[in-house]
This record gives C-alpha cells, sequence and structure tokens, in this order.
C-alpha cells in the first residue's frame, strides 16, 4: 500500500438549498480520471461509519484521486428528516440521487461514480443503482445473500463436528418446543432487514452487469448459513459468475469491529477499483 503525499482536504457539503441533506467531501490532492465515490450510512450510523470505516474508507480513495462523498441521509446525523409522504428507502434513493448529481456535476469529471453501501446501506445503494444510469460501480458489504442446498450441508457438517453443538443440543431442543412470539408487521416496519426474493435479486444483479456496472459484492461470516463460503453468491446464481466480483472476510463481523478486518476490507475496495476502474494503489 503506497503512502498518501499529503493530508486528504475535507470539507462540509450542503447538497439541498431548501433543508439540511449534509455530507463530507473527502477531496484528492491530485485528482485523476476515476469515478467520484459516494458513502452512505450503514443503518442509522452517521456519516462516519461503523467504527470510523466510512472515515478511513473515504481517505485511501481519495489518496488514489477518487472525489469521495460521505453522507448523511435524511433521518440521519446531521441531516433532516425525511420527507413527509416517503417511506424510508423511497427517501434514501432520492437522496443518493440528489449526491449523484453533485459528484457527477463537474463537466470535466469522469462519467458516473461507484456507490458503497454496508448493510441497510447496500440495499440502499442497490435500489438507487435499480434506478439511476449514472451509478457504474457498486461495493457491498453484505447485501442480500441467500442460503443453498451446499451451505446448509456445510453448517450441519461444521455443527456435527463440534463438541458444543452436542452439549448445546438437549437446551436448543427444548427451545423449538415452546411457541414462537406472534410477530407483527412487515419486517421494515419492525426495522428488520427485509431482502427480495431470491429470484428478484438475481433479476437485479443481471440487469446492472447487463448495463455494464461493476459490482463488488463483500461478505462476512455474520450471514450465516445465507454465506458461509466465498463461492456462496454463484451457488445461487451460477450465470453471474465472472460478472460479479466477491470479497469473502470469514474472521470479520457484520461491522468489522476488528481494525485488521476493517483494514482488509478498505484495501480489498481500494484493489477492486484499481483492477476495474484503473486506480492506481
Amino acid at each position: 500500500m503506497s503512502s498518501p503525499q499529503a493530508p486528504a482536504r475535507e470539507r462540509v457539503v450542503a447538497l439541498l438549498p431548501d433543508r439540511p441533506l449534509v455530507a463530507i467531501a473527502t477531496d484528492p490532492q491530485t485528482p485523476r480520471a476515476l469515478p467520484p465515490v459516494l458513502i452512505v450510512n450503514a443503518g442509522v450510523i452517521h456519516r462516519i461509519g461503523p467504527h470510523r470505516l466510512h472515515v478511513r474508507l473515504a481517505r485511501r480513495l481519495a489518496d488514489l484521486g477518487h472525489r469521495v462523498l460521505r453522507m448523511d441521509l435524511s433521518g440521519i446525523g446531521d441531516s433532516g428528516p425525511i420527507p413527509d409522504r416517503l417511506d424510508f428507502r423511497v427517501s434514501a434513493v432520492a437522496d443518493i440521487r440528489t449526491a449523484l448529481h453533485d459528484l457527477t456535476a463537474a463537466a470535466d469529471g469522469p462519467p458516473g461514480a461507484i456507490v458503497f453501501g454496508l448493510c441497510s446501506g447496500a440495499d440502499n445503494a442497490l435500489a438507487a443503482a435499480a434506478e439511476d444510469p449514472r451509478i457504474v460501480g457498486l461495493a457491498l458489504v453484505d447485501p442480500p445473500a441467500y442460503a443453498t442446498p451446499q451451505a446448509r450441508r456445510r453448517r450441519l457438517l461444521g455443527r456435527l463436528r463440534d463438541p458444543r453443538f452436542w452439549r448445546r443440543l438437549p437446551a436448543a431442543l427444548a427451545r423449538r418446543l415452546r411457541p414462537a412470539p406472534a410477530r407483527t408487521g412487515t419486517a421494515e416496519a419492525d426495522g428488520r432487514r427485509a431482502p427480495p426474493a431470491q429470484a428478484e435479486y438475481g433479476r437485479l444483479l443481471r440487469t446492472l452487469a447487463d448495463r455494464g456496472v461493476r459490482v463488488l459484492s463483500l461478505y462476512t461470516a455474520a450471514q450465516g448459513v445465507r454465506c458461509n463460503h466465498p463461492d456462496q453468491l454463484f451457488e445461487a446464481f451460477p450465470d453471474l459468475r465472472g460478472r460479479i466480483d466477491v470479497r469473502w472476510f470469514p474472521a470479520a463481523n457484520h461491522t468489522f469491529t476488528a481494525l485488521d478486518q476493517q483494514a482488509a476490507l478498505v484495501e480489498a475496495v481500494a484493489d477492486w477499483s484499481a483492477q476495474r476502474f484503473g486506480a492506481a494503489g
């Protein structure tokens, strides 16, 4: 990894004139003809990201020559509330498209932009990419993932080899016999992620790949049976092999608490930028 020549320049950006929509721009000391990068909130964590991940990522990408914007979506951080009559996803997509206008407004800049998102940030980035052709790249941490027969076999074999599984089995069986509490409302209304149906997600990825969007899916073992192997995306969608890039972080938790794992994630995104967009690391 090369050392930066000088500290990144950072400044506050107000994206809307009539209400607060706030972002921090990280400007490269030596701009290059690279797509700018938009980093969106992970859940309700404001623009620094979990454990300052977004700050470190923005500065690393600025070292490569990208202009980077890490924003607070409406209702998060220093941005204003979600506008009336809009749900969170619709509002998030509108905010992302506003930020893309700021990033891509320069007439002499490269066409399009990359969007980075973790967890619900990945979901929002995907929803925006489905609508906005200015998005030419997506770097997604723990995007939607799906249990496959192979994944279930891997989980079962792992449990059968683990002595703790046998020690915990009686208590687990007892819990299974108890009535499950009733859930009310939808997953989104309860604050849970609601991934699309597997076939729908496959169609979206194919549409993006056909459009030429470069997609990097970065998975952690925190997804459990939904992703317990680096090849699992292609177990679910074999036709996407070679069309989607994947990185696997079996030692990382969902929010990359460990600094060594966080550094590995940042470098994975930087390396992908170098491979797919010509950023020299």
